[in-house]
């Protein structure tokens, strides 16, 4: 299907902009009142908490579906708090900068992940039985199948002759 969104499709679209919009707005709310971070600064910690080891900042930007300036910008700031390290190369690449979480960015992660479940849950879960869950992760895999298929088709193709 190509062309132009109408009708139903446009409709569905509208919606999901305004409940996402909708839903980072209150639980982007409930982390800076109850854990002191924005809701950028959790997806960071988030993603790092998950690389107990660190990991590259290109690759973490790409993970998170962030530009690379954006995640700097973000970098920065958690350093500026206490929560990030950044070192030099990884080994493989003496250029790579590796991030990672400090204590005090663990505890800072734990703090928030407690109220953002939370939040997800009243503002989200809430309002959906087990069928439309499983019914909306269906769609959601679908569309983020279709996204990663139209982006590597996008991709130029690199030469395996060399």
């Amino acid at each position: 299907m190509s062309g132009t969104l109408r009708g139903p499709g446009l409709q569905a679209w509208e919606k999901l902009q305004s409940v996402t919009e909708q839903l980072r707005r209150e639980t982007g709310r409930v982390l800076v009142t109850e854990a002191g971070l924005s809701a950028a600064e959790f997806t960071v910690l988030a993603h790092l908490a998950a690389s107990p080891a660190g990991v590259r900042s290109a690759e973490c930007a790409r993970a998170m579906g962030w530009d690379s300036s954006r995640l700097s910008h973000q970098l920065r700031r958690l350093e500026k708090r206490g929560y990030v390290a950044r070192r030099g190369g990884d080994g493989s690449d003496g250029r790579a900068t590796v991030v990672g979480l400090t204590p005090d960015g663990r505890r800072a992660h734990r703090r928030a992940v407690i109220p953002h479940l939370e939040a997800a849950q009243q503002w989200f879960g809430d309002a959906l039985t087990d069928a439309q869950i499983a019914a909306l992760h269906d769609v959601l895999t679908a569309v983020e199948a279709h996204i990663e298929r139209r982006i590597t088709a996008s991709e130029p193709q690199k030469d395996t002759q060399e």
